[in-house]
């Protein structure tokens, strides 16, 4: 590494580019963790919810069940998948109301 005038080091060009890229990185995950339907549940509450909804049993949320706004929305989005995913961030959003 060399000395730059002000005292500090330079880093050599790949490891600053590394050094922003893992920046970046952390930024980007932190910003998805924020955006989150299951933002604001310990660890403990999400495996919880996410044991009793794959064994049918009541998470909690009066209304319509999993399976109807997950058909809902397939039809709506076109995939059976995009539906599920739709209907899992009403379930993970409606528990992290709940939880708060």
């Amino acid at each position: 590494m060399d000395e730059l005038p002000d005292g500090t080091e330079e880093m050599p060009a790949g490891d600053e580019e590394d050094a922003e890229m893992t920046l970046q990185n952390m930024m980007e995950e932190l910003l998805e963790a924020k955006k989150k339907p299951s933002a604001g549940l310990s660890k403990k509450q999400k495996s919880t919810i996410a044991k009793k909804a794959a064994a049918g049993k009541d998470i909690g949320k009066k209304g319509k069940g999993f399976e109807k706004i997950a058909s809902k929305a397939a039809e709506k989005y076109g995939s059976k998948e995009r539906g599920q995913a739709v209907a899992a961030a009403a379930m993970w959003k409606s528990a992290a109301k709940k939880a708060k």
